[in-house]
């Protein structure tokens, strides 16, 4: 199967039938993410699979935390039924 490569940088184009099975780059801030337009695509916009933002230090801090304390809680009960 032959994939034709080309660069964009519009994020706000909507996928429609003429995109699909073409392979994208998107400017995604610092670096180019590629896409491979799928069926699944269509429809959608160009800036919903190239995400600019990362999430935080502190964000992901806290998702371990939480992480961490489910475990113990399940930890507990198990202990506790023995």
């Amino acid at each position: 199967m032959y994939f034709k490569k080309k660069k964009t940088l519009v994020r706000n184009v909507t996928l429609t039938s003429k995109f699909l099975n073409k392979t994208y780059k998107c400017y995604k801030g610092k670096v180019i993410g590629k896409l491979l337009i799928t069926n699944q695509h269509l429809g959608h916009k160009f800036g919903e699979f190239f995400l600019t933002k990362v999430l935080g230090e502190r964000i992901a801090y806290r998702k371990r935390l939480k992480l961490l304390l489910k475990k113990n809680r399940n930890k507990a009960k198990a202990f506790k039924k023995k």
